[in-house]
């Protein structure tokens, strides 16, 4: 599954760099995303690249890194829990309120990987499953702009998980 979707994230990409030469909406940003997964909490990096196709309708792939991990209390052990990385793919309705402005909706597919270890004992486990989400974008200059948003990932073996971010953004392309 994973090289599934790296797989379709590079394609993604390389056509949308080849595209934006021409016309379109290329997009490069980084920033903090703070992920809630009921009783754990993870902090990580987000790296996402994305092409619009018009102002309406776009593609992106998102990849986020695990900075640190929580730990939790079970059975009276403490067990530390981190997030090794998640992986996902949007597809990205947009809807501009201004020049340089626009909400967005997001729905695509995440995989992840996380770690527990507790006594000496590490326990690793990849889950994935549906994501869907809502943001804006804000441009204070067309091409320099700011980017919140709200992605749940409903996980098919461990639940819903939240996640909130705040990105740089740098678009590439016509304005």
């Amino acid at each position: 599954m994973i090289r599934t979707l790296l797989s379709a994230s590079v394609a993604t990409l390389a056509l949308a760099s080849v595209a934006s030469a021409d016309a379109g909406d290329f997009k490069l940003s980084g920033g903090y995303t703070y992920v809630d997964a009921d009783s754990v909490n993870f902090n990580a990096v987000t790296v996402r690249a994305g092409y619009d196709f018009t102002n309406y309708f776009g593609v992106e792939g998102e990849g986020n890194i695990g900075v640190n991990g929580d730990t939790v209390n079970v059975g009276g052990t403490n067990v530390d829990v981190d997030m090794e990385y998640a992986l996902s793919g949007f597809v990205v309705g947009r809807l501009p309120v201004a020049e340089n402005a626009n909400l967005f909706a997001r729905a695509g597919y995440t995989t992840a990987s996380f770690d527990a270890s507790a006594g000496g004992v590490t326990f690793s486990d990849d889950d994935d499953g549906f994501s869907y989400g809502i943001g804006g974008e804000w441009f204070f200059d067309g091409y320099n702009g700011v980017r919140v948003d709200v992605t749940r990932t409903d996980f098919n073996d461990g639940g819903d998980v939240d996640s909130f971010g705040i990105s740089y953004v740098r678009r590439f392309g016509v304005q």
